[in-house]
């Protein structure tokens, strides 16, 4: 009995040192990053070796890995937005303890709504599909990622069809998933499924969740607006015989009383081209497109020890496919090579 006493001591003992090993690494990294602003500080054991240490505790350790994750993909959220470290906490949480659903669940949903990684996502999804086969959760995400961030490929609808079946065919799904694929299967609106998905998680217990879920829920009702005030636009240009300079001319010719708020501090306005757009919108797209940039360049200059002369040469050395375009009308990414940043 005392035997077993002085181990789960040493144990819990061992387990506290290595959180605590991690909370002090975390300090430091927050010191230089706070110093450093781009420069983002990380210290993650390998989960081998972190395996090794906890003496049977990889649960335990687990959950609070979670938590410090929860806790920087908040900070991420309303700081930079790089998200660095993200793909490498989770895939640390789930070897700790691979059964861990909602890590799964959580963090395919980080990668893709934050990080705007739906490949990440997958990944995580699916390895976690095989030790958990049983879970409808996993197959129900990745059929939500297929429908909000694969949405432009060919299959994206065949693909989130079969993710919903296999959700199904667990026999623990909920009759709203039945629901949901049937909406699918009689091609309702994409955006209606998105807001059901959204609205579920503002009943989450975590405070980042539901702030999560609200925000994406405004941006759901000011893509909305655009739809509605770029067909009001085409009204206008018919009745005029040419188009509109502004969204100001709508409200001349009596289409419109005044352009809508944006609660979220944006402002709508009318492109070059032709199309409404709106800045809160337009501003989270730039944050998405420049982040693959970033991490091209991070890497050129790893590979290289220096960073490369132009975004152009990202593409010839294969560090991108392709530049992304830049998501306002009439703009392009600013790329300093001196110091490596784009804007």
């Amino acid at each position: 009995m005392k035997k077993s006493l002085s181990r789960l001591i040493v144990g819990l003992f061992i387990a506290a040192l290595c959180y605590g090993v991690s909370l002090v690494a975390l300090s430091q990294a927050d010191q230089i990053r706070q110093a450093e602003e781009r420069e983002e500080i990380l210290y993650l054991p390998n989960e081998k070796l972190l395996t090794h240490f906890t003496g049977g505790f990889n649960t335990v350790i687990a959950d609070l890995l979670w938590l410090n994750c929860i806790q920087y993909t908040a900070r991420e959220h309303r700081g930079a937005r790089h998200f660095t470290w993200l793909e490498a906490m989770l895939t640390t949480s789930t070897r700790l303890d691979p059964y861990f659903i909602d890590v799964y669940r959580l963090g395919s949903i980080f990668l893709a709504a934050l990080r705007a990684d739906a490949d990440a996502s997958l990944n995580l999804i699916h390895a976690g599909m095989q030790l958990n086969p049983h879970s409808w959760h996993l197959p129900y995400e990745a059929a939500m990622v297929y429908l909000m961030n694969k949405r432009e490929e060919p299959d994206a609808r065949l693909m989130a069809a079969l993710y919903l079946s296999a959700a199904i065919s667990t026999g623990k799904a909920p009759g709203g998933i039945a629901n949901l694929t049937a909406k699918l299967q009689d091609e309702f609106s994409l955006t209606e499924i998105e807001r059901d998905s959204w609205l579920e998680m503002l009943n989450s217990d975590d405070s980042f969740l539901r702030e999560l879920a609200e925000r994406k829920l405004i941006e759901i009702e000011l893509r909305k607006v655009c739809s509605q005030l770029n067909e009001i636009v085409g009204l206008f240009n018919e009745q005029q015989g040419k188009g509109a300079e502004s969204l100001d001319d709508l409200i001349t010719a009596g289409l419109v009383k005044a352009i809508p708020e944006d609660p979220l501090g944006g402002s709508f306005f009318l492109g070059s081209d032709g199309i409404v757009y709106n800045t809160t919108l337009l501003n989270d797209i730039v944050i998405r497109e420049r982040n693959p940039i970033i991490n091209a360049l991070d890497d050129y200059n790893s590979e290289q020890g220096q960073w490369p002369p132009d975004l152009e040469s990202l593409v010839v050395s294969h560090h991108l496919k392709e530049i992304p375009k830049h998501p306002y009308p009439d703009r392009s990414w600013h790329y300093d090579p001196v110091t490596g940043e784009v804007e």
